[in-house]
């Protein structure tokens, strides 16, 4: 991106962000357009993770159309892609040359593309955007030597979504320890209903969850220092022991099913709680509960609980953050259509689409009354609520972040990619296998992993 095609001081989001400012912003590439009629038209590829359909539907609407109208010498390509498909599908295409234009990222895949070399910095659009606006939880996520590497798509977060009802005819309250979260588990399985489920996707069980653990537990990935992995140590042993007693309280199978599935069996009657939980669970809610418990008051999302070394749960904030490659075909092209994704209008509707869940990244935005007068917001105040006051007491960190510092280890996504935590997981849950020999194993594994990758620290 050319300095010229951004204003070179920092200005307000709103200010920047007006047909005015786009207009002119994009005036040099207006100049590079097609002339002519018949002149092939090139083609921008942005890889997004936000699948629903109306979502999809909403950038082709508002974003893309603009950006197709100001620059007719292009056409936009989106593709929506699951989280599970994200991180193989990008690496492939990165390997072989021919990365997107502009891509989401799951924030761990970050700093292992940063130090290959291959992002774009992006400091001049953050400072367009509005930097001291950007909410603190995701701001710096993509922050190396002093220079923004990417920007935060929206916010979301990770919860139990309980039966509130259930639980309160019990008299308990929310757990905060993992003792209360099993004497809840025990005491809402019955009658043929499971107290909960968990998704037997390797993403979730290998790595999301692994990370809630060990963050609200006192633990980390690896050492600070040493960068040796630290995946036998006390924390996640105490954690490993945890759920091999939860998985009681769960349905036979469950390792065997998926995300959604757990969404279907909480909103039918079938388990109490579902472990991987969003906000988007309401739409499960509003499709298939039973039509009088379609309402905050039958269904409400949980925080997660703390471990015995632990002092607060943690739940993963769910953002995959947008970035340019150096390999990029058209970087400047995508930062202008950046710059539109983020204009109010557009911004609005796309947060809209999957209320929220995809809260605004924009402090300002997050209690515009713009923003929330919108009906499933009303209703479900109280989910949009417990995502606030999370990002207020800081009980959410980045989805596979142990500690806020992980932002910074190249490591994370080949370690998401190896099935080392989730072997671990599901032979001690599953198989009921020894937790300290299974961590063992996982251990000698990871430690070999990073070794081969080159970032041994440790003697």
């Amino acid at each position: 991106m050319t300095r010229s095609t951004l204003p070179t001081s920092v200005v307000s989001r709103r200010r920047f962000l007006t047909t005015t400012g786009v207009a002119a912003a994009g005036a040099t590439l207006l100049a590079r357009a097609p002339a002519a009629l018949g002149q092939q038209v090139r083609e921008l590829n942005v890889w997004h993770t936000e699948v629903e359909p109306q979502t999809v539907k909403t950038i082709q609407d508002t974003s893309i159309a603009e950006f197709e109208r100001k620059f007719p010498g292009f056409k936009v390509k989106q593709q929506a892609l699951g989280w599970g498909d994200l991180n193989t599908k990008l690496l492939a295409s990165l390997a072989a040359g021919s990365p997107p234009d502009l891509t989401h990222l799951n924030p761990f895949m970050t700093a292992s593309l940063y130090v290959k070399n291959l992002l774009r910095p992006m400091d001049e659009l953050i400072r367009a955007l509005g930097e001291s606006d950007i909410h603190e939880a995701t701001l710096k996520l993509q922050y190396f030597d002093g220079k923004y590497y990417g920007v935060t798509h929206a916010m979301g977060a990770t919860y139990f979504a309980e039966r509130r009802d259930l639980r309160e005819k019990k008299g308990l309250k929310p757990p905060e320890t993992y003792d209360d979260m099993l004497k809840l588990a025990a005491a809402l399985t019955e009658g043929g209903r499971y107290a909960l489920q968990m998704p037997g996707e390797k993403l979730y069980m290998g790595f999301v969850h692994p990370a809630e653990w060990l963050a609200g537990n006192g633990g980390a990935w690896v050492d600070a220092r040493t960068w040796r992995p630290q995946l036998n140590g006390k924390a996640m042993l105490e954690a490993l022991d945890y759920v091999q007693k939860l998985n009681k309280f769960m349905p036979a199978g469950w390792s065997g099913q998926r995300y959604l599935d757990t969404l279907a069996a909480l909103a039918t009657d079938k388990i109490a709680m579902a472990h991987l939980s969003g906000a988007r669970t309401i739409g499960y809610i509003e499709r298939y509960a039973p039509e009088s418990m379609r309402d905050p008051e039958h269904f409400q999302p949980m925080l997660r609980p703390h471990g015995p070394s632990g002092q607060k749960g943690i739940s993963a904030l769910d953002g995959e953050n947008w970035a340019v490659f150096t390999q990029s075909k058209y970087p400047s092209e995508a930062f202008e259509f950046l710059r539109l994704f983020y204009k109010k209008e557009h911004y609005m509707a796309y947060c809209h689409s999957v209320p929220i869940h995809l809260t605004p990244i924009f402090k300002s935005m997050i209690n515009d009354p713009e923003y929330l007068s919108h009906p499933r917001i009303k209703k479900w105040r109280s989910w949009h609520d417990v995502m606030v006051n999370g990002l207020r007491t800081n009980r959410f960190l980045p989805i596979g972040f142990s500690r806020p510092e992980d932002n910074r280890l190249p490591f994370l996504a080949e370690l998401d990619g190896s099935s080392i935590v989730a072997d671990m997981v599901v032979e001690v849950m599953v198989s009921g296998k020894p937790p300290k020999a299974e961590a063992d194993r996982a251990q000698r594994r990871a430690e070999e992993l990073l070794t081969q990758l080159g970032h041994k620290r440790w003697s």
